[in-house]
């Protein structure tokens, strides 16, 4: 048995009494309150409904875990576990716990984590179960002790717990309010409980005085104003209506820079890509699928739409994921090959619908360079633009022919992006793409049960190889951040795997 203590333990905090919504919202608003504007709403604060990327954020904010990182996540630490436990044989982890409350002064307890994990895990709804698949069986031993069995040596699962959709849930007031309304008005275990939600507006939050973290959070309280429009964030900021902004636009980053604001590029894990549904006409056709992109011009959207802050992309890992195969090259735009492919499919005079999301003026900026460059090939991209929530909605049930989107990854381990990305049997069809391809779907797990480095490394390298070769569909670039803060925020960056990880030291000056 491997014991991992952890370098900084947790601190119990005794129950303090929970406050009327009236009063905690009058407190919340004359606080020091950071308002963050986000570019897509956030819809829901269950943290195991979702991968959304508004909601990842809030509820990385709301919901402590079993572990927890620190701001870049160079480092997990312990959470609301003092120390793990692993067995030699590498299937069960043991995770001792320190006394800590949820946000209504109840205790949370081994049963609550079991609880937690074992819907993450098991409920048929649960968004994003594919990381933690190798879960055969979560049990509080004791009053704080959990106790985690894994059906298969899973490498990845060391630093699992502290993924956003693992956030500890009090499991009676799930089960009192069933998951309809705790998803609206829960109760929460981290730095953060809710005041108010206004659907298509914001969410208000204040500080949790229960929070296990003795003199933490330094904030009031936080509130995630969504604001679409990209120029719209930026004036708000800029008039002081925001403290800090998600999705600076790449072109007016050094703007923002030179007017006194933190906005130089955050490191990420990245992955923009323009999505293929490969269930439906016309991408169900490999040739049609490398066709386009052929006819794609990664180095010049990159250079265009991130002012040369992002390179072209060529794998569906990104560059900051272990593994990462440097040996594959970024596609070479050719033209007379995308028309001689369309040919040979019979597919000349090709037109589809590219859906992206209105406001968001990258992802606007890319649409029309694809549109362009397209076009020198013979064929015709129809763009759409809907609203963020309806892309999304008509991404995930498959109605779409394209589509633009991101993805990142929770650490530097590529195997929860790989699950999400091209994984057919994971849970949500290779990021909806429908892509399925059974090779791909065996390499996965063979890297993931692999302790031996250089062979986890040749297993990766031979799946970035296929998915390269079946275009499951087109990497363009791989951007860092594009945020900005006030000089007032202080101790706040997105770290590389799209949480706000110290946010509960961060202050305002």
């Amino acid at each position: 048995m491997r014991r991992r203590r952890f370098l900084q333990g947790v601190v119990g905090v005794s129950a303090l009494s929970v406050a009327p919504l009236g009063a905690r919202s009058a407190r919340a608003q004359a606080g020091n309150v950071l308002r963050m504007g986000l570019n897509s709403e956030v819809l829901t604060l269950d943290p195991i409904k979702t991968v959304y990327g508004p909601d990842i954020i809030i509820q990385g904010i709301m919901f402590s875990r079993l572990l927890r990182a620190n701001a870049d996540r160079s480092e997990v630490l312990g959470g609301l576990a003092e120390t793990m436990e692993i067995s030699d044989d590498g299937l069960t982890y043991t995770y001792h716990m320190a006394e800590a409350h949820f946000s209504d002064g109840s205790p949370i307890t081994a049963e609550d984590a079991a609880f937690s994990l074992t819907r993450l895990r098991f409920q048929k709804d649960s968004a994003y179960v594919a990381p933690f698949d190798a879960i055969s069986e979560v049990k509080a031993a004791d009053a704080k002790t959990v106790i985690v069995t894994l059906s298969r040596r899973f490498t990845p699962f060391v630093t699992l717990p502290e993924l956003w959709n693992a956030g500890i849930v009090p499991k009676a007031d799930v089960e009192k309010k069933g998951d309809e309304e705790f998803a609206r008005n829960p109760v929460s275990s981290g730095p953060f409980r809710l005041v108010e939600w206004r659907q298509g507006d914001r969410v208000i939050l204040e500080k949790n005085p229960t929070y296990y973290r003795a003199g933490l959070p330094h904030l009031d309280g936080v509130e995630l104003i969504y604001v679409p429009d990209d120029n719209t964030r930026l004036s708000m900021l800029q008039a002081g209506d925001l403290d800090m902004m998600i999705g600076v636009p790449a072109p007016r980053v050094q703007e923002m820079i030179d007017l006194s604001f933190r906005a130089q590029p955050e490191t990420s894990s990245v992955t923009n890509c323009l999505l293929i549904n490969h269930a439906a006409e016309p991408f169900n056709d490999l040739k049609v699928r490398q066709a386009v992109n052929a006819a794609i011009d990664r180095a010049a959207i990159a250079e265009t739409v991130t002012s040369g802050f992002a390179s072209p992309a060529s794998s569906v890992m990104a560059p900051a994921l272990d593994f990462f195969n440097a040996d594959l090259p970024v596609p070479t735009r050719d033209v007379g090959k995308a028309k001689a492919l369309l040919a040979e499919a019979g597919k000349e005079g090709l037109a589809f619908e590219l859906m992206v999301s209105a406001g968001i003026v990258d992802d606007e900026r890319s649409a029309v360079l694809i549109q362009s460059q397209c076009a020198e090939a013979g064929i015709t991209v129809n763009i759409s633009k809907v609203d963020s929530t309806q892309q999304w909605t008509r991404l995930t049930e498959g109605e779409y022919q394209a589509t633009l989107g991101w993805w990142y990854n929770e650490t530097r381990d590529p195997d929860s992006a790989l699950r999400w990305a091209v994984c057919g049997t994971c849970g949500n069809q290779s990021y909806f793409t429908r892509f399925d391809n059974a090779r791909v779907n065996e390499l996965i797990e063979i890297g993931s049960a692999e302790t031996d480095e250089a062979k986890r490394r040749a297993t990766y390298a031979e799946l970035q190889q296929i998915t390269y070769d079946e275009v499951s569909y087109v990497p363009l670039y791989y951007p860092p951040y594009f945020n900005a803060y006030s000089t007032r925020v202080q101790n706040l960056i997105l770290n590389p795997h799209y949480q706000f990880s110290s946010i509960d030291e961060t202050s305002l000056s």
